[in-house]
């Protein structure tokens, strides 16, 4: 990896890398926006009025460029001089293009509205982008030169529990405050890690709550990867709760096989389970449909017989799921830390989908929370310790948030209210856990 350093505006910063980019160059190359790509050259010349005025031009152009969008507020932040610096770290590549997107949406709606109230005594916030690819090595280069850059205040990432459980102990040496709105391991502890998702302990009990009292079903089989920390946390989470209320994990199984049927076979006909918990990484979400396509065709063969529930978490919250799983995932329960269809979410809802022009996912929703809890932190004076410190005490009202209040613990997590959803009719529908509740009453 070749970078270069330059001193401006009396910080030296990183410059020229190929993962990292304030507005130098595109991370996104597949994306074709002539403007946008005229703002960069404008950028890279240091001519930042044109560089926003091409880069309003490319979101004119193309609404749901991201990137276009942060690059004109870092424009706008350039010509004010004197920004704050925030860095998202997001996977860029084919497999998670979207992923990346969807997180770089929520932060670009809490940094444009930022911008466009005039910021913090007319300081503008910068947002610089970082690559991992979802892979520990590429992320520890991006990391080191984040941390190398003294105009970097804090870190919005990474994606997967993994790749942030590797880092760690870089930030906390560095004490630059990380703040992740899509890793849920509930193994992720330090100093300067906070979180604004629902971590998978809170997600693990969410789900053996409902299975087990609501559901009334006794017996399950898990299905996660052991070399995945966010697989393995969650149903470690889940198998402790539902089995101190009585309920018996009866079978766990890997995604690393090709015949799911025969596990769905010996589930219910050897170990008698009545629910299948789906826990995959993002790598293996389309082996968790492969095993509800399963489920379906053993209903299909076996008529007589009772099909697996099926139930899961956030990493299976997607259209990708509902497109290719199709009548397979009907009836299927997720639990998922944000949902559009809430009344909660819906103000924070409407003004994104005005804002990107459609629906914005979960990660977007828990992005923007994390944006809007640095921007919290910010102050005249500020440095890596004073906003480390102001984030420990930051507390921001539903209207300030995706739609829920966001009030650090001691333990520096989000004190989560989970949103379990039901495929219906190829939609997620949410469920009405009250009614649920009162079925439950005696």
């Amino acid at each position: 990896m070749y970078s270069r350093r330059k001193k401006e505006f009396g910080i030296w910063c990183v410059v020229d890398n190929s993962r990292i980019s304030r507005g130098d160059k595109t991370l996104f190359p597949n994306i074709t926006n002539i403007r946008r790509d005229q703002g960069i050259q404008a950028f890279q010349k240091g001519d930042y009025q044109e560089a926003a005025n091409l880069f309003e031009q490319a979101i004119q152009a193309n609404k749901t460029d991201v990137e276009s969008r942060i690059y004109y507020n870092n424009a706008l932040a350039r010509q004010k001089s004197s920004p704050f610096t925030l860095a998202v770290v997001v996977p860029i590549d084919r497999e998670t293009n979207n992923i990346a997107q969807e997180i770089l949406r929520g932060v670009a709606q809490a940094q444009n509205q930022f911008n466009q109230n005039k910021g913090l005594n007319g300081r503008l916030l910068e947002i610089v982008i970082g690559n991992d690819s979802n892979n520990s090595n590429e992320a520890k280069a991006v990391v080191n030169a984040i941390i190398k850059d003294s105009s970097i205040l804090g870190v919005i990432g990474h994606n997967s529990s993994d790749v942030t459980q590797s880092l760690l102990q870089d930030y906390e040496k560095a004490k630059l405050a990380i703040i992740s709105p899509t890793a849920t391991s509930a193994d992720l502890k330090s100093s300067v890690f906070f979180r604004v998702v629902d971590s998978d302990k809170i997600t693990g009990q969410k789900l053996a709550n409902y299975v087990f009292s609501s559901l009334k079903l006794k017996q399950v089989v898990i299905f996660a990867n052991p070399q995945s920390a966010y697989s393995k946390s969650i149903s470690e989470a889940f198998t402790k709760d539902f089995q101190k209320q009585g309920g018996k994990v009866v079978q766990k199984y890997s995604f690393n096989s090709s015949f799911f049927g025969d596990y769905i076979y010996e589930s219910i006909n050897k170990y008698k389970a009545e629910a299948a918990m789906l826990f995959p990484d993002t790598k293996n979400t389309g082996k968790a449909i492969d095993i509800a396509k399963a489920n379906l065709d053993f209903y299909k063969n076996n008529p007589d017989q009772q099909m697996l529930q099926l139930l899961g978490g956030d990493t299976l919250y997607s259209y990708e799921t509902l497109i290719q799983g199709r009548k397979a995932v009907e009836g299927m329960i997720l639990s998922v830390p944000w949902f559009r269809g809430t009344s909660a979410a819906e103000e924070f809802a409407k003004k994104s989908k005005e804002l990107w022009g459609g629906d914005v996912s979960w990660r977007t929703a828990t992005s923007y929370d994390a944006t809007q809890a640095f921007i919290k932190a910010l102050s005249n004076n500020a440095s890596r310790q004073t906003v480390l410190e102001r984030l420990k005490n930051v507390d921001l009202s539903a209207n300030e948030t995706s739609g829920y209040p966001l009030k650090f613990t001691d333990n520096m997590e989000r004190d989560g209210k989970p949103v379990l959803l039901e495929v219906k009719n190829g939609k997620f529908v949410q469920i009405d856990e009250s009614k649920a509740s009162l079925l439950d009453s005696p």
